[in-house]
């Protein structure tokens, strides 16, 4: 026989959180305090989740492609209209501020998980546990009563667990959809697009999926806009429903359409698991799709505890009027019933009286009883005989009147005062049903009202379906209207305290940007001034680089005429000339400061050379003896030296100094000048001249 299963989709689009807002509970983290209290964390190692960076990746992606034309367009049309702060920029900015889809698909429910496990699952892997309520619900025996893990109820429990994992992941997948008469595909995934997501087995109930939805549709358009791409939840279901059918519908009955669908497909998905799994004959029946609205008492989820008390307390109170209006009227019936008996026994204990004076039955002709007016006259008549019996009648009889009247006017007094109870009664009944019509009345009002607030705010129910407000449901509407409304109002405040913020922050930054771009002002123009004193100093230095380099170049000219600069130092495909050249002076400038520097230094040092050796060789002409040359010279001048000429010198004694003169060539040349003789100084004089002769030629070779 097959169990009835039910299937319930659950698509929700509250905030823009969306399935990061719920992160934590579906992870069912040990170390976190849920607020879910019936998590078997035993169970959490059969849970599966999808959170991989490519499926994050592919999500954005899908959004790309079917918003980035629309934000495009709504940019170009803001700039157009002199609004760049209105811009988007980007579909991430586009969709951040847009309520993010989340759905849950379930399939059965806490008795149908437990009869599936007696079915398929050995009765040693499970065992049955009470649950807060009193009910009962089978739960994998996985650790042994030391604390160690039994492996053969955990392979049991994955068996179990994986046909939910890969039917709930199969149902929800992007690909699932309908192949239309014209063999095209439409697919679930064009416009509720599933992104991350988590299969959930360790809750005490049945085993379900929670997962992020990227939603796609196109708006109907009108006068004022034309269609548009929206990520609106009813929207993607009404575009889904029309590619589908053709059809265009309601959001409500696309979405009715679209659970429809989704809930006969996931039930088939889990059949087809579990007969793979335990290999069931396709043609035996496991589950059988079972559909149950809100009427039906047995799946109600009620209202909260406080909203039940309210509920309860309402009631209490109109019960309690209605007891004690009823407790009253039967003190009357009881007070009545008390005075209507001891009428009985008066009339009865008369009617003994009558009956032994008269010695005949209290009844008249007619066979009715007497009245006791009658009896108290029939009996005064009896005892007429005997004067004593007459005076004793007469004071019974007197006595039974006043008693009669007494009784009567004590019965008379009941019957008004139970009047006036049964008066205060009615007028009771009628504030009673005044108070229900008015509660009726204000009931009503309360409806209207509620149904005028969520129709103007334009609200709806956790499916995403229309709110309808009744009877049954107004004070729980009421309650979350009024959380809707402190949560609209927080938010309210909390976003005028942020652009408040915001507005200091940015009259802050507006003063401290005025104040950089003064300080910037005076910066920039201080660095001007210095930047044309700089290039003023540049042109000058520059100038006085081109004349020092002009300086250099005459020299290195005039000293080595036939110099020319290195050939890494020329430009491609040129070649060197002389310094003494046009071309070879501006090979010459075009060379850094330091190079024409180094080489005037090399050519100077080359010409100190030179005439260094000039003037030792003029030197060792003047110094070196002649053939006519006597043994003891006769000096050229004088080297008498006058002793009283001598006078000391304020100038200290430096030795260093003194040996560096000595070596001197132009010393060494004026001392041989003043020791040489005549022949001596005749030779010096003809290589003077052989010298100059041959220094002359070079030049005017060099002219040539």
């Amino acid at each position: 026989m097959s169990i009835k299963c039910t299937v319930t989709t659950d698509l929700q689009a509250k905030d823009t959180n969306g399935y990061s807002g719920m992160q934590k509970h579906v992870e069912h983290d040990s170390s976190i305090n849920h607020s879910n209290k019936d998590i078997v964390f035993d169970e959490t190692q059969f849970n599966i989740y999808g959170e991989s960076q490519k499926i994050r990746d592919d999500l954005t992606q899908w959004n790309q492609e079917h918003f980035q034309e629309y934000v495009d367009e709504h940019d170009q049309h803001q700039r157009e209209k002199n609004h760049p702060e209105r811009q988007y920029g980007s579909v991430k900015n586009y969709l951040s501020g847009k309520k993010k889809t989340t759905a849950i698909l379930t399939i059965g429910n806490m008795e149908v998980q437990s009869e599936l496990m007696k079915k398929f699952c050995p009765a040693s892997s499970y065992s049955e546990e009470q649950l807060p309520d009193g009910s009962t619900h089978l739960v994998f025996k996985l650790k042994d009563n030391n604390g160690k893990p039994i492996s053969d109820n955990i392979t049991v429990a994955k068996k179990f667990y994986d046909c939910f994992n890969r039917a709930l992941i199969h149902a929800t997948n992007n690909n699932v959809g309908w192949t239309l008469k014209d063999n095209s595909r439409v697919n679930v995934g064009d416009y509720l697009h599933r992104g991350r997501y988590a299969t959930n087995n360790d809750e005490m109930g049945i085993s379900h999926i929670h997962y992020e939805l990227a939603t796609f549709g196109m708006t109907r358009g009108g006068k004022k806009r034309a269609a548009h791409a929206t990520n609106s939840l009813n929207q993607a279901l009404v575009s889904l429903h029309q590619a589908v059918t053709g059809k265009v519908c309601s959001g409500r009955d696309a979405t009715k359409w679209f659970r429809a669908n989704m809930d006969q497909f996931a039930l088939k998905c889990l059949e087809n698991e579990l007969h793979k799994t335990y290999k069931v004959l396709q043609n035996k029946k496991i589950l059988d799709f079972e559909r149950k609205t809100k009427e039906d008492k047995t799946i109600q989820t009620g209202l909260s505890m406080e909203q039940l008390k309210a509920q309860h307390q309402e009631i209490a109170d109109h019960q309690k009027a209605v007891k004690s209006l009823q407790d009253q009227a039967e003190n009357l019936t009881s007070q009545n019933n008390d005075v209507q008996s001891q009428v009985s026994t008066v009339t009865q204990n008369l009617k003994n009286i009558y009956e032994a004076t008269t010695g005949q039955q209290a009844v008249d002709k007619d066979g009715n009883d007497l009245s006791p007016l009658e009896m108290a006259n029939g009996i005064t008549k009896a005892a007429r005989g005997s004067r004593e019996a007459k005076q004793q009648a007469e004071t019974d009889a007197q006595a039974a009147e006043e008693k009669q009247k007494a009784t009567e006017e004590q019965q008379k007094q009941q019957e008004q005062q139970l009047t006036q109870q049964r008066q205060q009664l009615q007028n009771l009944q009628n504030q009673i049903n005044d108070a229900d019509e008015q509660i009726k009345q204000h009931k009503l009002q309360r409806i209207k009202a509620a149904q005028q607030e969520i129709d103007r705010n334009d609200l709806a129910d956790a499916n995403n379906q229309p709110i309808t407000v009744t009877e049954n449901n107004v004070t729980q509407i009421e309650q979350e209207l009024d959380e809707w409304r402190q949560e609209q109002r927080t938010n309210w405040e909390t976003d005028k305290q942020n652009y408040h913020d915001e507005l200091n922050n940015i009259t802050k930054e507006l003063t401290s940007k005025r104040t950089e771009k003064a300080d910037l002002t005076n910066t920039n123009q201080q660095l001007s001034n210095q930047n044309q004193q700089l290039q003023n100093d540049n042109q000058i230095m520059q100038k006085q680089i081109n004349g020092y380099k002009n300086q250099l170049v005459d020299t290195i000219a005039e000293n080595a005429p036939e110099h020319k600069v290195e050939s890494s130092l020329l430009k491609p495909n040129e070649t060197a000339q002389p310094v003494i050249s046009d071309t070879g002076r501006q090979q010459h400038l075009r060379q850094t400061l330091k190079y024409l520097m180094d080489t005037t230094t090399k050519v100077l040092q080359k010409i100190k050379t030179e005439a260094t050796n000039f003037i030792n060789q003029i030197t060792q002409t003047l110094t070196q003896p002649t053939q006519n040359q006597q043994s003891n010279p006769a000096p050229q001048h004088s080297a008498y030296l006058d002793p009283s000429s001598i006078e000391r010198s304020d100038k200290p004694f430096d030795h260093r100094k003194e040996l560096k003169l000595m070596n001197d060539p132009a010393i060494k040349l004026k001392k041989a000048i003043l020791l040489a003789t005549n022949e001596q100084l005749q030779q010096t004089n003809q290589q003077l001249k052989n010298n100059i002769t041959k220094q002359l030629n070079q030049d005017n070779d060099l002219q040539r």
